[in-house]
């Protein structure tokens, strides 16, 4: 049993909230169309159709992002948002270095965005790995090799590193987007799991 400041506080972040609970869901859903009316009204709703239809198309990719984001977080380390993006900038840079056939995985002096950008690093080899083993990685409709193309991936990575900016400009705590994303994955959910993305509220 718990206050409803509590609940409103740390549910999800630091309260292990079941998944079905209905104040939780209601609360994330109230959350994310708050969100997500802010930003059509500053981006337009052009940019939200185009997230979504990526995120359609791509729902593990993003889920293995978001966990490995929010395991991060959760571990304790101190990271805040703009060791998110950091994150993101070394992924992107490592990509690159891949695609020139050199294997060398980029570090900055930010040792909480390099530990980030290893784990996301880690969640695409895996769905690549997965893929190759003849699997489809749980991407549902898209899925299959056409999943993780360099431009897919980039896709994805530039709509994470948007919403963080996003959440940098608009919110003063160091941790907003953190949060957020822990506040989604209360509980880690089994490989495969073509639920619990962020893109789509009230899908």
């Amino acid at each position: 049993m718990i206050c409803p400041v509590c609940c409103g506080e740390k549910r999800g972040v630091e309260i292990a909230c079941p998944a079905d609970c209905q104040y939780f869901v209601e609360g994330q859903r109230y959350q994310q169309d708050k969100v997500t009316r802010r930003r059509i009204k500053r981006e337009g709703v052009r940019s939200y159709v185009r997230k979504a239809e990526l995120y359609k198309k791509n729902p593990e990719l993003f889920l293995r992002i978001e966990l490995a984001i929010a395991a991060s977080y959760r571990a304790d380390t101190g990271i805040v948002n703009a060791d998110v993006v950091k994150a993101f900038d070394l992924v992107s840079k490592t990509l690159t270095t891949e695609k020139s056939g050199l294997i060398y995985d980029h570090k900055s002096e930010n040792p909480l965005a390099n530990d980030l950008a290893e784990r996301i690093l880690a969640s695409i080899r895996e769905m690549n790995q997965a893929m190759r083993q003849g699997g489809d990685g749980g991407g549902g409709e898209g899925s299959g090799r056409r999943l993780l193309t360099d431009i897919v991936i980039r896709g994805v990575l530039d709509e994470f590193k948007s919403d963080v900016l996003f959440y940098m400009e608009n919110d003063s705590s160091p941790t907003s987007y953190l949060k957020h994303l822990a506040r989604y994955h209360p509980e880690k959910p089994k490989p495969g799991d073509r639920g619990g993305g962020i893109i789509l509220p009230g899908s």
